[in-house]
C-alpha cells in the first residue's frame, strides 16, 4: 500500500465485525496495536435516545474487542469466535452509574499507558443524548486481553 494512500477501490469493503442476529447493531470500530496483536474495539448495541426509548437490559451500548495477529480478516474474541460471526469480548458494559458506554477509542498515553476513552450516560445526571459524559479507563493487557482498570 502506498503511504499516504493514493486511491481507493470503489464499491469495495471488508467486514471486520458483524452481528448476524437481531438488529445488527455494531459500529465505530477502531484498531489498536499492542504487543503481537491488533485489537479491534467496537461499539455493540443500541446507542441513543435512552430518554425516550430505553432498550431492554443488556441491549444498550457496550464496548467489545476482538484481536488478530495479522490484523486483516481474522479477528476473534477470547473464546475464539470470529468477529464477523457475532464474536466479541466485552471490555466495558453498563455498571453502577455508567450506562451504555460506547463511541470508544484507545490511546497510548505517555503517563498512564493504554487508555480506553468513550461516552456514556451517567444515570444520576440523565439519559438524554445531550447529557452524555466523557469517560476513560486504563487498560491492562497482562492477560493478553484488555481489561479496564480505574483511571
Amino acid at each position: 500500500m502506498n503511504n499516504p494512500p493514493t486511491s481507493v477501490v470503489p464499491d469495495s469493503y471488508a467486514k471486520l465485525a458483524y452481528e448476524p442476529l437481531g438488529i445488527h447493531a455494531e459500529e465505530g470500530a477502531n484498531m489498536f496495536k499492542y504487543g503481537d496483536y491488533n485489537y479491534l474495539f467496537f461499539s455493540h448495541g443500541v446507542c441513543c435516545s435512552f430518554d425516550t426509548k430505553k432498550p431492554a437490559a443488556g441491549e444498550e451500548y457496550k464496548i467489545k474487542v476482538c484481536r488478530s495477529k495479522s490484523g486483516v480478516m481474522d479477528f476473534r474474541d477470547s473464546e475464539g469466535k470470529l468477529c464477523t460471526e457475532g464474536g466479541g469480548t466485552v471490555v466495558l458494559a453498563s455498571h453502577g452509574d455508567v450506562y451504555g458506554p460506547g463511541g470508544q477509542g484507545v490511546y497510548d498515553d505517555p503517563t498512564y499507558g493504554p487508555i480506553l476513552y468513550y461516552h456514556y450516560v451517567n444515570t444520576t445526571i440523565g439519559y438524554a443524548d445531550g447529557q452524555k459524559q466523557f469517560g476513560w479507563n486504563k487498560l491492562d493487557f497482562s492477560s493478553g486481553w484488555p481489561v479496564t482498570t480505574l483511571a
